[in-house]
């Protein structure tokens, strides 16, 4: 709405300030016989009176509880002589039994009540009836008697209460034109000064006019009415004292979220900045900052430890910075967190407090340690059913740990039949399917809850994981740039893009995202292990074994499980590999199975290195593990058939003996197998070498044939060369030697693989 043009002449009085300020500040230097107001206004602003930009700078420390309606505290005109009066700076509705025995004294507060004597008027009189109706939801009697104290003072405060009790029965269109419209004097007033907008007299009428152009939709109008930068106040760290929370924090976080509706991130992070660092109290704005991530780890640590709480609350500065330390994010300072939460349960008593078990819980699932975690959250949500920062990781929780899997299902159907309209409901919903595998329909429903609430991070990196885990890599990298530019603080889109980009194989874009996740969180295991992984893609593999040793530092130093780091000794493993540093590759590999004894990567990676060693034995067995855990794996049985045709030509070469076969045996192997070859094209066969060999024997009755067969029992010479198989065992190759008939074939009774001794 257009600003009036009219100015306001210094020398009159202002419509009273709603904020009764007994203390005059010291007034602002003049300027042409006004108060500079460009602290406060920007320059489209009309000129005010001194007495009226005076009364802004009052409001400016304050709370809206000095708006509370005050009334005289002497009931002496009631003529009642054993009512007792309430004790100076009570309020009422907190007095003790004792302090005040009327029914009708039950005023909205009277923390400002005047102990003047004075008798009651009728305005005091409708300004109580207005205040108990409002108290007791009665809103058409307040709406009814606040309209007419209004007429028959002019007050800004009287103004402010009767917009209020419009803005509580959602007529926001009603409520503004209260604020907004140009006002005379009160008709009892005989005043000629011009009208005036409340709005330009009260910071409350301001803050509440721009509450209700948020609420219609005039957002333009609303940005202006707070201001667009910071205009409300010259110091953010203006003011000393407990007043309440201010009412300039207040307006500050209006105009954050207003810029956060424009998709202006940064002009909305630097406003709830700003109205952090007015009044500490302010937890929306606390909880807009650190809840909706938009700072990184180092600059939240930083920004929450340096806001002023002893000089805004001296006495409890202590108490609300460890209440704001144990929200941050888990991945550094958990020693500081520890024991901020071990002075809260002790000095305070509140460990059983729900944030503090919250804290301790989200720790727990930044280390994936989802059973201690389930556990915390379960005893949270049995006292705290729907609190909000424990539903996410107890969902978590239960997608991760198998055996919950059913009861996820139940919790997911309560939620959706009791709060259809929250978006932690259908987020459970799309767990639930994305345990399953079931990607599609879990899509859905994480859309479904990013449309409700597009700042609720855990649904859009769910979002872009179904994506991922179908392979759909562009679509999960596009969901997850989204995720990004709502969670600017957060490292993990950016981690993820990284990854997606590794499994297209594009390496230099994808050390690109993992190093900028890494500005924002350098001390996050996960991104380290990527960046070794990148190392690997680029063969600088003492960089990769440097960077998995430093993941595998940074996770016992956050006191994670072990076994969720199996990949990382792995990849170490294959570090050293590359490196042919033989020793440190078997530990490693021996360590993965320790961790997780069915993962086949790490029994293929202990045979590739048996196999590098010589040991093809060892190999062979550690191949075969493998082959179990994972049938078919083509990448193993390639390995497998390398180290059997290695095998194969050792045996050829000599090198590798015939288990069960003396020495002398194989001593002219490949001149007899090249004969006998010579024998077959030249189309003599076996048959005919065999009676020739017998008619030798028999003629000499020595040879070696005859010692070899005396040796094996009455077996006949040339019945043993025509009954030579080759079995594999996992010991080793044998040569079976097996009476075989001449008129069958193969023996049933003979195993393994028969070796074709003609080569063929």
């Amino acid at each position: 709405m257009p600003r009036p043009s009219a100015t306001t002449p210094h020398n009159s009085r202002a419509t009273p300030s709603p904020f009764g300020f007994s203390e005059r500040t010291q007034a602002a230097p003049l300027r042409n016989g006004k108060l500079a107001a460009r602290d406060y206004y920007d320059d489209s602003q009309a000129n005010l009176s001194i007495d009226q930009v005076e009364d802004l700078r009052r409001q400016s420390n304050l709370s809206t509880l000095s708006l509370s309606p005050r009334r005289p505290s002497s009931l002496a005109h009631s003529g009642s002589t054993t009512t007792a009066r309430p004790r100076r700076g009570t309020p009422l509705a907190f007095a003790r039994p004792g302090d005040a025995a009327d029914d009708d004294n039950t005023g909205f507060l009277a923390a400002h009540s005047v102990d003047d004597g004075a008798p009651w008027t009728l305005v005091d009189r409708l300004r109580n009836w207005r205040n108990d109706a409002m108290t007791q939801h009665l809103y058409d009697s307040a709406k009814f008697w606040g309209g007419k104290v209004l007429e028959l003072t002019g007050n800004a405060d009287d103004a402010f209460w009767l917009a209020q009790t419009h803005f509580l029965t959602h007529q926001f269109a009603q409520a503004e034109r209260i604020l907004t419209s140009p006002r005379p004097p009160s008709s009892a007033s005989t005043s000629t000064a011009p009208p005036v907008r409340l709005t330009d007299v009260s910071l409350a009428c301001r803050y509440l006019a721009a509450q209700c152009q948020v609420r219609l939709g005039k957002w333009d109008d609303a940005l202006e009415m707070v201001g667009r930068r910071g205009v409300l106040g010259a110091d953010v760290r203006d003011g000393k004292g407990d007043g309440g929370i201010k009412l300039t924090a207040s307006a500050a976080h209006l105009r954050g979220l207003i810029h956060l509706h424009m998709k202006a991130t940064e002009l909305a992070k630097e406003a709830f900045m700003e109205a952090l660092s007015r009044d500490v109290k302010c937890f929306e704005a606390f909880e807009m900052l650190v809840g909706g991530e938009m700072m990184s780890s180092e600059e939240e640590w930083d920004f929450i430890q340096g806001l002023p709480f002893h000089a805004q609350t001296e006495d409890d500065a202590e108490f609300v910075r460890m209440m704001y330390t144990v929200r941050l994010k888990k991945i550094s300072h958990n020693n500081d967190m520890a024991i901020a939460r071990q002075r809260l349960s002790d000095e305070y008593g509140l460990g059983n407090d729900p944030d503090v078990l919250c804290s301790r819980a989200d720790e727990l699932h930044s280390a994936m340690r989802y059973a201690e975690c389930f556990k915390i959250t379960t005893h949270i949500l049995s006292i705290h059913p729907s609190h909000r920062l424990t539903l996410p990781l107890h969902l978590s929780c239960m997608h991760h740990l198998p055996n919950l899997r059913s009861k996820l299902f139940l919790v997911a159907h309560d939620m959706v039949d009791n709060e259809p309209d929250d978006v932690i409901s259908w987020y459970a919903v799309g767990l639930w399917y994305f345990a399953g595998k079931r990607w599609e329909e879990s899509r859905r429903f994480f859309g479904k809850a990013v449309l409700i609430d597009p700042r609720f991070g855990p649904a859009w990196l769910a979002y872009a994981h179904s994506f991922a885990h179908e392979g759909e890599h562009d679509q999960a990298i596009t969901a997850y740039s989204t995720a990004q530019r709502h969670l600017p603080g957060s490292h993990l889109p950016l981690l993820f893009i990284g990854m997606q980009h590794l499994g297209l194989a594009n390496v230099k874009l994808a050390q690109e995202y993992l190093e900028a996740s890494k500005e924002i969180c350098p001390d996050d295991p996960l991104v380290l292990n990527e960046l070794g992984v990148v190392a690997l893609q680029n063969q600088e593999f003492d960089k990769a074994a440097q960077l998995f040793r430093e993941t595998l530092g940074v996770a016992r130093h956050v006191q994670s499980s072990p076994a969720a780091w199996s990949a990382t000794h792995l990849n170490l493993g294959h570090a050293y590999r590359k490196l042919k540093l033989w020793d440190k590759a078997h530990a490693a590999f021996r360590k993965v199975i320790e961790l997780d004894p069915r993962s086949a990567g790490a029994y293929a990676a202990l045979g590739i290195v048996e196999h590098q060693r010589g040991n093809m034995q060892e190999s062979i067995a550690r191949y075969h593990e493998a082959l179990s855990l994972a049938p078919g794996d083509p990448v193993t049985c390639d390995l497998l058939k390398l180290a059997l045709d290695d095998v194969s030509t050792q045996i050829s070469a000599l090198k590798l003996p015939f288990p069960g076969l003396p020495a002398r045996t194989l001593r002219n192997i490949d001149e007899q197998v090249a004969a006998l070859e010579d024998d077959i094209l030249c189309g003599r066969g076996l048959a005919d070498e065999v009676r020739d060999e017998a008619r030798a024997r028999e003629g000499d009755g020595a040879g070696e044939l005859s010692r070899v067969g005396e040796e094996d029992e009455g077996v006949e010479g040339s019945e043993m060369l025509q009954s030579m198989a080759v079995s594999r065992s996992e010991d080793g190759i044998e040569v079976s030697m097996e009476e075989e008939d001449d008129d069958e074939g193969d023996d049933e009774g003979d195993e393994g693989e028969t070796m074709d001794m003609t080569g063929e």
